[in-house]
């Protein structure tokens, strides 16, 4: 399979592009791994077009719009009706909601974090689901 990922300078994008074959464009892959929340509606649509898999990579942070104001929780919330949206319309579209993991973003947050690895292997897990998964939320 071939993939197309998103915010792969550090962190869970970057990890991923180790571990997957990718393209250059969302037009030549098979599954869209959209880890960037800048601009990411727009991939996100394009991709639900072109009917590519989709796997958004979601935050706790969407929940926190309320509390803590933020351009980064508030684009997290909006993918999350993003993904709703698409998936009853069919397409094969899943948001993982993870809570802290361990990346650079969040290095001075004193908190319990989930591996990179783990984060892979949930994503290998919804990969090879014979089903459609809306959605995950997993905090450590």
């Amino acid at each position: 399979m071939n993939y197309y990922i998103t915010g792969i300078k550090r962190g869970l994008g970057n990890a991923l592009t180790q571990k997957y074959s990718c393209v250059d464009s969302i037009e030549e892959c098979e599954i869209f791994i959209n880890c960037k929340h800048e601009g990411q509606l727009d991939l996100l649509y394009k991709a639900a077009e072109l009917n590519k898999k989709i796997i958004n990579i979601g935050s706790n942070s969407a929940d926190g719009i309320k509390n803590w104001p933020h351009r980064y929780a508030v684009e997290k919330a909006a993918l999350d009706k993003a993904n709703e949206q698409l998936f009853y319309q069919g397409i094969d579209t899943t948001i993982v909601r993870f809570g802290y993991f361990d990346s650079p973003r969040v290095e001075h947050i004193e908190a319990d974090k989930m591996s990179i690895e783990y984060c892979c292997d949930v994503i290998d897990w919804v990969i090879n689901q014979p089903h459609k998964v809306k959605d995950i939320t997993i905090c450590p």
